[in-house]
Protein backbone atom coordinates (compact mmCIF):
# COMPACT_ATOMS: atom_id res chain seq x y z
CA UNK A 1 0.00 0.00 0.00
CA UNK A 2 1.31 3.30 -1.25
CA UNK A 3 1.83 6.05 1.34
CA UNK A 4 0.14 9.38 1.07
CA UNK A 5 2.76 11.43 2.64
CA UNK A 6 5.30 9.65 0.52
CA UNK A 7 3.58 10.80 -2.84
CA UNK A 8 3.49 14.43 -1.36
CA UNK A 9 7.13 14.25 -1.52
CA UNK A 10 7.70 12.64 -4.36
CA UNK A 11 7.72 13.97 -8.18
CA UNK A 12 6.87 12.30 -11.60
CA UNK A 13 8.75 13.68 -14.32
CA UNK A 14 6.87 11.89 -18.00
CA UNK A 15 8.08 11.23 -21.17
CA UNK A 16 8.26 14.09 -23.15
CA UNK A 17 8.55 16.83 -20.14
CA UNK A 18 11.28 18.77 -20.23
CA UNK A 19 12.01 20.70 -17.05
CA UNK A 20 15.14 22.90 -16.42
CA UNK A 21 16.18 24.10 -12.41
CA UNK A 22 17.56 23.05 -9.56
CA UNK A 23 14.99 20.61 -7.70
CA UNK A 24 15.20 19.31 -4.24
CA UNK A 25 12.78 15.96 -3.62
CA UNK A 26 12.62 15.16 0.15
CA UNK A 27 11.80 11.36 -0.96
CA UNK A 28 11.43 9.77 -4.71
CA UNK A 29 11.89 11.24 -8.03
CA UNK A 30 11.58 9.10 -11.24
CA UNK A 31 12.23 10.44 -14.31
CA UNK A 32 10.81 9.82 -17.47
CA UNK A 33 11.43 12.75 -19.35
CA UNK A 34 14.44 15.46 -19.07
CA UNK A 35 15.74 17.49 -16.57
CA UNK A 36 18.38 19.93 -17.38
CA UNK A 37 19.81 20.79 -14.19
CA UNK A 38 20.57 19.43 -10.59
CA UNK A 39 18.14 16.86 -8.77
CA UNK A 40 18.87 16.34 -4.92
CA UNK A 41 16.32 13.28 -3.45
CA UNK A 42 15.97 10.13 -1.43
CA UNK A 43 15.52 8.08 -4.26
CA UNK A 44 16.10 8.71 -7.99
CA UNK A 45 14.80 6.33 -10.57
CA UNK A 46 15.81 6.96 -13.85
CA UNK A 47 13.37 5.00 -17.01
CA UNK A 48 14.46 4.33 -20.16
CA UNK A 49 13.09 7.44 -21.68
CA UNK A 50 14.87 9.73 -18.73
CA UNK A 51 17.75 12.24 -19.15
CA UNK A 52 19.14 14.03 -16.43
CA UNK A 53 22.08 17.06 -17.53
CA UNK A 54 23.20 18.14 -14.64
CA UNK A 55 24.16 17.53 -10.57
CA UNK A 56 22.23 14.30 -8.91
CA UNK A 57 22.67 13.46 -5.42
CA UNK A 58 20.40 10.79 -3.78
CA UNK A 59 21.18 7.86 -1.34
CA UNK A 60 19.52 4.91 -3.99
CA UNK A 61 19.76 5.82 -7.82
CA UNK A 62 18.52 3.27 -10.39
CA UNK A 63 19.76 4.03 -13.83
CA UNK A 64 17.36 2.68 -17.55
CA UNK A 65 18.24 6.12 -18.87
CA UNK A 66 20.83 8.85 -19.07
CA UNK A 67 23.15 10.67 -16.80
CA UNK A 68 25.24 13.04 -17.66
CA UNK A 69 27.32 15.37 -15.29
CA UNK A 70 27.94 14.47 -11.49
CA UNK A 71 26.50 11.92 -9.54
CA UNK A 72 26.93 10.98 -5.78
CA UNK A 73 24.96 8.21 -4.76
CA UNK A 74 25.64 7.82 -0.59
CA UNK A 75 24.20 3.86 -0.57
CA UNK A 76 23.41 2.37 -3.87
CA UNK A 77 24.25 3.05 -7.46
CA UNK A 78 22.69 0.64 -10.00
CA UNK A 79 22.70 0.67 -14.09
CA UNK A 80 20.70 -1.32 -15.83
CA UNK A 81 20.90 -2.64 -19.40
CA UNK A 82 19.63 0.24 -20.98
CA UNK A 83 21.66 2.72 -18.69
CA UNK A 84 24.35 5.30 -19.51
CA UNK A 85 25.83 7.41 -17.11
CA UNK A 86 28.84 10.44 -17.92
CA UNK A 87 30.33 12.21 -15.56
CA UNK A 88 32.34 12.04 -12.27
CA UNK A 89 30.57 9.13 -10.17
CA UNK A 90 30.90 8.92 -6.60
CA UNK A 91 29.15 5.69 -5.05
CA UNK A 92 29.37 3.74 -1.83
CA UNK A 93 28.29 0.49 -3.93
CA UNK A 94 27.67 0.11 -7.53
CA UNK A 95 25.79 -2.62 -9.62
CA UNK A 96 25.87 -2.38 -13.26
CA UNK A 97 23.99 -4.66 -15.28
CA UNK A 98 25.53 -6.31 -18.51
CA UNK A 99 24.74 -3.76 -21.55
CA UNK A 100 24.82 -1.03 -18.83
CA UNK A 101 27.34 1.83 -19.70
CA UNK A 102 29.71 4.11 -17.63
CA UNK A 103 31.93 6.76 -18.77
CA UNK A 104 33.95 9.16 -16.78
CA UNK A 105 35.96 8.91 -13.11
CA UNK A 106 34.57 6.91 -10.69
CA UNK A 107 35.54 7.39 -6.71
CA UNK A 108 34.08 4.61 -4.07
CA UNK A 109 34.45 5.84 -0.26
CA UNK A 110 33.00 8.54 1.90
CA UNK A 111 34.99 11.17 0.34
CA UNK A 112 32.58 13.63 -1.55
CA UNK A 113 33.78 13.61 -5.10
CA UNK A 114 33.08 17.34 -4.69
CA UNK A 115 36.48 17.99 -2.85
CA UNK A 116 38.56 16.33 -5.60
CA UNK A 117 40.69 18.95 -7.56
CA UNK A 118 40.03 18.81 -11.56
CA UNK A 119 43.37 17.48 -11.73
CA UNK A 120 41.93 14.35 -9.34
CA UNK A 121 43.57 15.05 -6.63
CA UNK A 122 42.44 15.61 -3.31
CA UNK A 123 43.24 19.06 -2.11
CA UNK A 124 46.43 19.58 0.24
CA UNK A 125 46.56 21.80 3.27
CA UNK A 126 48.40 24.86 2.83
CA UNK A 127 52.05 24.84 4.28
CA UNK A 128 53.77 28.02 5.49
CA UNK A 129 56.32 30.21 3.24
CA UNK A 130 59.52 30.60 5.36
CA UNK A 131 59.80 27.63 7.50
Amino acid sequence: MVNPTDSLESVVIGDGVVVKGAFTVPSKAVINGVIEGDLTAEEVLIGPTGRITGRVSAKLIDVRGELHNTIVSEESLIVRSTGKIVGKIHYSEIEIEKGGEIEGALHQGNEPAASVSASGAAPQPAKPIGN
